[in-house]
């Protein structure tokens, strides 16, 4: 498994790369100092996982995930300094898959890339599309077009949009949400939240829409489902 370690502190990524070597998976790590070398290595190279601290000294870790998202959907793990903070919502927002924050133990952080990176592997697509109200999403081709524009999603909003089309109409507790979607119950609810949010700032073409009209629908302390419509 290759993981990409993205901190300009040398002794955050020893120890990122010591906790990760506690695990009985082996890896190999790529190491940068700058996002923009880690944005430059994943326009030509691949790997299995990002952990991307968030202030970097050319270009912060929020406009590095903007630049990978537009050609990779590597899973990306933000490592935070600081609780739930402004940047780290932001991250979660535009297509980072979870967050840890510093200090944190080994048993934490592979708790968080396994759960991340199950949800790469062995997918299977129950639904190979989907079309409603001038949207159309091919999961198969992991293609969405909403009213013939084209609208990018990242592996965990369409496993999302997976889960929740299962059974359209259907409200999807948190729990299967996080199980299905990110491979463990254990991701954080932000995580999850953000991750509707997105969904829905992509898909919905009216931005006034109230949840109630909204294709994703909220069902408070319950969980989230898909309009059958």
């Amino acid at each position: 498994m290759r993981i990409i370690i993205c901190d300009d502190d040398p002794n955050q990524r020893d120890h990122i790369r010591i906790c990760m070597e506690v695990s009985a998976t082996r890896h190999e790590f790529v190491e940068f100092e700058l996002g923009g070398d880690a944005v430059d290595y994943l326009e030509s190279n691949s790997a299995d996982l990002m952990l991307l601290d968030m202030g970097l000294p050319d270009i912060d870790g929020i406009e590095v995930l903007r630049q990978i998202r537009k050609h990779t959907e590597i899973p990306v793990i933000v490592v935070s300094g600081n609780k739930v903070t402004e940047s780290v919502a932001k991250a979660l927002l535009i297509g980072a898959d979870d967050y840890i924050t510093k200090p944190f133990e080994a048993i934490e952080l592979i708790a968080r890339v396994r759960a991340v990176t199950r949800r790469t592997e062995g997918r299977k697509v129950e639904h190979t599309t989907f079309t409603t109200k001038g949207m159309l999403l091919d999961f198969g081709r992991k293609q969405a077009t909403v009213n013939d524009a084209k609208i990018d999603l990242n592996l965990t909003e369409w496993d999302v949009l997976k889960t929740l089309l299962l059974d359209p109409g259907v409200v999807v507790g948190y729990s299967k949400l996080k199980t299905d979607a990110w491979g463990s119950d254990d991701v954080s609810d932000a995580a999850v939240h953000m991750a509707i949010r997105r969904l829905r700032q992509k898909l919905e073409r009216d931005s006034e829409n109230t949840d109630k009209e909204s294709l994703i629908r909220s069902h408070r302390g319950i969980g989230y489902s898909i309009s059958a419509n």
